[in-house]
């Protein structure tokens, strides 16, 4: 259970801090796993989940190998503590979006403004990546029930998956259009989100 007092941090500390919460890169080359938290803003417990684990990756950082992308979605939104400000941010990724997004031409929407910054982000994390590409999109559950991963269903996903001890929903990816774990798993990156 997050308290009240966790949450007010994980809101300042999206507010002052930008989309990444770190980036733990190794001295060997290696696959880079990307992190995300808050894609909607009243989910923070990933958000939070990275803020308390980054101790420990800095300590590793030297056994590393490959990097660790940790990162905040929407900030404006965590802030807020509300689910989006104009428009939900993980149905936002459909190419026309991404263009718009990436161009600036876009209306000035607030989840706009967010996807045009995580774009300039990933970009970036791409750009340097040293071997395969994982992702991983953390949400927080507000129904009852255990953990379960989604993934699109690929072999290299469901494989990657399955090195989680978790129930692996298939299908659900199918069913919602614009995610941003479809747009990064249409980029070529193994994805696999988790509720």
């Amino acid at each position: 259970m997050i308290s009240t007092a966790q949450l007010e941090a994980v809101a300042q500390v999206a507010n002052t801090e930008g989309h990444e919460i770190a980036a733990i890169r190794g001295r060997h080359r290696g696959p880079t796993l990307i992190i995300v938290g808050g894609i909607h803003g009243n989910e923070p417990a990933g958000v939070l989940a990275a803020q308390r684990v980054l101790p420990r990756l800095q300590e590793m950082r030297h056994e590393l190998r490959g990097e660790i992308v940790l990162l905040r979605g929407n900030t404006r939104a965590l802030k807020s503590k509300a689910r989006y400000i104009d428009a939900d941010l993980n149905r936002q990724w459909t190419s026309e979006n991404v263009r718009l997004s990436d161009s600036g031409d876009g209306p000035e929407k607030s989840e706009l403004l967010e996807q045009g910054e995580l774009l300039m982000v990933l970009k970036e994390v791409v750009r340097r990546a040293r071997g395969e590409i994982y992702f991983l999109d953390l949400h927080t559950t507000s129904a009852e029930g255990k953990p379960f991963a989604t993934v699109g269903d690929t072999l290299r996903n469901r494989r990657f998956a399955l090195t989680f001890p978790v129930t692996i929903v298939l299908g659900l990816e199918e069913q919602i259009d614009g995610t941003l774990l479809e747009y990064i798993n249409n980029l070529g990156a193994i994805t696999l989100g988790f509720e």
